[in-house]
């Protein structure tokens, strides 16, 4: 009875905090069992998880080290007795706490084992247990205790899922989340669970894009990524590219002169010789006969009629040349497209990188 009004006391005193935070839920993580590890041990992992469930955004986090800061040793000494689920229920309850976490570390023999619970408080049951075991160095257990921690609310993350829109300078890029390959840009809208998510973006020729974003649940979150293409890869689609442009310069330049060949031609002809024929063809022959007229103009005739021909095969290959001039330039890309980025410099900064460039 006297444990159960301390727990009440407690809830009491974290009630003012609770509702700066109500728009969260609450999930309150209790110290972890030592199994063999060692006290210090324990300890040291419950902090691990704790943080690593706060970090995900979603929960407003209560640890043992928040009640034990409001407790006298006497008082807590009452709550390190609770290990039974119906006991650890009434903590979450006095706390507020929807879910409450609690677990196991230890070791038999060469192995570590890592076993969590999470608790619906309003039900008094397990939802969700997690258990991991591995060998190999202790060094191993923080980045276990990590993901037991998020394994043991992933059903609740998915539930909370939020849409993230990602926007990529660069089509055919590689989409990761959490390791994950989960398309190729351009990409739809997608659902992922809610907490802060591992995104990298990949091309063959540009630095991967990398970084952590909190999606919020039920919400959109969006992305704009902007790829920054290595100096070999700019240099190599720069010279295709300006290959390509040139051509289309030429065969514009070509395209040009034989139109403007073809219209030059027909209209000599039109000037010099169509007056000729259209004397003949009207019968208008001066002081000569049918006969003398046509055997004077003959030959300006015929070179007429071969003009023509060469007029009109002109202006059909220009066409013909204008429509490959048109489909380089509307096809080829813009062999400046990435003059912005030359100069880039990765800079090493503290474990991190930077970026600095020039205009």
């Amino acid at each position: 009875m006297r444990a159960v009004i301390r727990i009440v006391v407690v809830g009491c005193i974290l009630l003012v905090s609770a509702v700066a935070h109500a728009e969260k839920p609450r999930l309150a993580v209790l110290d972890f069992l030592d199994m063999g590890v060692g006290p210090e041990v324990a300890s040291l992992l419950t902090s691990v998880a704790s943080n690593r469930l706060s970090e995900i955004g979603i929960f407003q986090v209560i640890s043992r080290d928040d009640i034990k800061n409001m407790l006298s040793h006497q008082q807590d000494q009452i709550l390190l007795g609770c290990s039974d689920e119906s006991c650890l229920v009434k903590i979450g309850g006095a706390l507020g706490a929807k879910n409450l976490v609690a677990g196991t570390v230890g070791r038999v023999g060469e192995k570590y084992v890592i076993s969590l619970q999470r608790i619906d408080v309003r039900d008094a049951k397990v939802i969700r247990r997690v258990e991991r075991e591995f060998g190999g160095s202790r060094d191993k257990l923080l980045d276990e205790v990590r993901n037991a921690a998020y394994k043991v609310v992933e059903d609740i993350l998915v539930e909370q899922s939020g849409e993230f829109i990602l926007s990529v300078s660069e089509e055919g890029a590689d989409v990761s989340v959490d390791g994950k390959t989960v398309g190729v840009s351009p990409l739809p809208g997608m659902e992922i669970p809610a907490g802060p998510r591992d995104i990298r973006v990949s091309k063959q020729g540009f630095v991967d894009w990398v970084r952590t974003v909190q999606v919020e649940p039920k919400q959109t979150r969006m992305e704009d990524v902007t790829l920054i293409p290595s100096a070999a890869f700019i240099g190599d689609y720069e010279g295709r590219t300006a290959s390509m442009r040139r051509w289309a310069w030429i065969t514009l330049a070509t395209f040009v002169a034989l139109e403007a060949g073809a219209v030059g031609l027909k209209t000599y002809t039109l000037l010099e010789y169509d007056p000729i024929e259209d004397d003949y063809r009207a019968g208008n022959y001066g002081n000569l006969s049918q006969n003398e007229y046509y055997d004077k103009y003959k030959s300006d005739m015929d070179r007429a009629e071969i003009m023509d021909y060469a007029a009109l095969s002109m202006a059909i290959t220009g066409v013909a040349v204008g429509i490959v001039s048109a489909y380089l330039f509307l096809e080829g890309e813009d062999p400046n497209r990435y003059e912005k980025f030359r100069g880039v410099t990765l800079l090493p900064k503290t474990g991190a990188f930077s970026l600095n460039w020039e205009f």
